[in-house]
């Protein structure tokens, strides 16, 4: 009986070490990392060859002090229209230690022409797909450095926020991530694209609750609130939009709603969580209602757009999204509480 028990023993911690490996990407068997970029240093620049996507793409890449030692989170951030990755990690500070998801890689993305797939001008993802952009970034940071798994994130702003509305409702992407974060996010209703193929209008994502943020300002003057009269074509009021993902996230039925007003009553949050349950239940949608504020990155400071965003102001919406994705893993099964005890861990 001392041998079954030992052997069973042994079975269960070999299982058990197979099911954490699982979770980490190629790189985490490079015993030695890649020469670029400096580890803790300056972002560098790289290029990946995507034909799908326009050929020779580029980004920059932020990755933390030894890289090698132990899994990290990957956060693919993507800039909003006519900026450059360089200015976006800037703007976001999402690579400064005082709000760096703790041994976060960092990867920003670049448009070609500054844009992404999603918005009225740019072409249609059958001549450049910057999806399988994202695939084949994702896939080749998972080769050459150490990923966890279970913690792949999306952040993006304006047109970077559509593009990342299209990865989370990818339903090869959307198994990959464990949770994105959205900033005055332009998801453009199919009729403003010009014929192309249908895009916001459409949601392919796996079936298990995907959790998204997205921030919004009352007084958006590129993106409206309400989604009329936007310069660039008509899109989706942001009430609808976050039902859309409330029913997508499987809030359809039963559903717990919880607001309230934050940073100097500047902000109303809400809160969407789903499950059996008030206490069991998990949040899978949050909104940021950004009263009086125009289109930009919500942060304390003064940034080129502050005339269209109407900035600074008092808080800095990076570490509410670094707080928010802390506690996300992909498959995860806990309850709200237990999330937001991780989360204060991982930051």
């Amino acid at each position: 009986m001392k041998l079954v028990g030992s052997l069973l023993l042994t079975l269960t911690l070999f299982l058990s070490s197979a099911l954490t490996l699982s979770n980490l990407s190629p790189g985490c068997a490079n015993l030695q990392p890649p020469d670029s970029p400096t580890p803790g240093g300056e972002s560098a620049p790289l290029t990946i060859s995507v034909p799908s996507a326009g050929g020779l793409r580029t980004y920059l890449l932020s990755i933390p002090h030894n890289p090698s030692r132990s899994p990290s989170p990957l956060i693919l951030a993507f800039h909003g229209k006519d900026q450059t990755a360089a200015q976006f990690e800037s703007q976001t500070q999402l690579t400064d230690p005082a709000f760096r998801l703790r041994k976060s890689i960092v990867a920003f993305p670049q448009g070609i022409n500054e844009q992404w797939l999603g918005d009225p001008t740019s072409p249609p993802r059958s001549e450049r797909d910057d999806i399988a952009f994202a695939q084949a970034l994702s896939r080749e940071l998972g080769e050459k450095w150490c990923v966890d798994l279970t913690r792949v994130y999306l952040v993006g702003f304006s047109n970077g926020g559509g593009l990342t509305h299209l990865l989370a409702c990818d339903p090869e992407v959307s198994k990959q991530v464990a949770a994105a974060a959205i900033v005055s996010g332009a998801f453009y209703k199919d009729h403003s694209l010009k014929g192309y193929e249908p895009l916001f209008g459409t949601c392919h994502k796996k079936d298990a609750p995907l959790p998204i943020l997205e921030m919004h300002g009352s007084a958006d003057p590129v993106i409206h609130y309400d989604g009329k009269s936007t310069p660039d074509g008509e899109t989706y009021p942001l009430k609808k939009w976050l039902k859309d993902w409330r029913k997508r996230n499987g809030c359809a039925g039963a559903q717990w709603e919880q607001k309230r007003d934050i940073h100097d009553r500047s902000v109303q949050k809400t809160e969407w969580r789903c499950g059996m349950g008030k206490e069991g239940a998990k949040v899978v949608v949050v909104h940021y209602f950004i009263r009086g504020f125009g289109h930009g990155w919500p942060s304390t400071g003064s940034q080129d757009d502050d005339g269209q965003r109407y900035g600074p102001v008092w808080w800095n919406g990076t570490s509410d999204i670094v707080g928010f994705l802390a506690g996300k893993r992909l498959g995860d099964e806990d309850g709200v509480g237990e999330w937001e005890e991780r989360a204060r861990d991982e930051l």
